[in-house]
């Protein structure tokens, strides 16, 4: 379980070597987060419903296509602004993810590690979800080695749950993290922003049903911060 405060955003990061990939499903609920799609075993190529480590290094949010995601946002259920309410009419308030090692000696082996089924405890104040954010530019990288590389029998699982700050104390008797700086604040202090360049990787397509999902920020008065590019800093990944 995670503390997240509503309007927070949150990005899921993918570690491990380029040398031994693995296959990650992320699921908003019971909605793949790639293809938009109820969440269901095993992966699929068409269309791609998972991300590769080692050329998928983090997700921002749900897939809008054309380089593009809708970032991740922290909302409570009951105005219809989750991504679950809006696509499944179902509310579970949980990250889900399933990861798949290659087939034996397709790449260098690594020990393996069980990962047991967490039990979800629920929380004490409203019930959170992720709702759809504004658009970010972030390319959905389509699977370099291909679906027959996955070992679709043996998956490990995991579900993160979703709670206010004042739940998640409750129940673990830790304080939650302070609420971090926002983009606005950030900006005024000149702290740089990255750009990510990816010369050769492609795009998947969008998940048409996300291209219809209402935004959190229908609700919200804030407006989007401008970024001065004096401060946008490119990287590159070198492997």
């Amino acid at each position: 379980m995670i503390p997240i405060r509503r309007w927070e955003a949150l990005w899921i990061a993918f570690e491990g070597p380029y040398r031994r990939p693995q296959a990650v499903k992320v699921g908003v609920g019971i909605v793949n987060a790639i293809d938009g799609r109820p969440w269901e075993p095993g992966l699929n190529s068409d269309p791609q419903n998972y991300v590769v480590t080692g050329s998928q290094y983090w997700l921002d949010g749900i897939n809008a296509g054309d380089n593009f995601v809708r970032q991740f946002v922290a909302t409570t259920f009951g105005q219809g602004l989750t991504i679950e309410e809006q696509v499944s009419r179902v509310q579970e308030g949980a990250v889900r993810l399933e990861v798949f090692e290659p087939k034996p000696g397709l790449f260098a082996d690594a020990p393996q590690h069980e990962m047991p089924e967490p039990d979800v405890v629920p929380g004490e104040g409203p019930p959170l979800g992720l709702g759809a954010g504004g658009r970010i530019q972030q390319k959905i990288h389509a699977d370099p080695h291909g679906l027959d590389t996955w070992d679709l029998t043996r998956p490990a699982a995991a579900r993160v749950q979703l709670l206010d700050p004042a739940s998640f104390t409750s129940l673990t008797g830790r304080d939650a993290p302070p609420s971090p700086i926002d983009a606005t604040s950030y900006a005024r202090l000149g702290l740089p922003w990255f750009q990510f360049y990816e010369e050769q990787e492609t795009d998947i397509q969008a998940a048409e049903i996300f291209r219809g999902i209402r935004t959190v920020s229908s609700l919200d008065k804030n407006k989007e911060t401008d970024i001065d590019a004096l401060y946008v800093r490119p990287i590159r990944n070198w492997r």
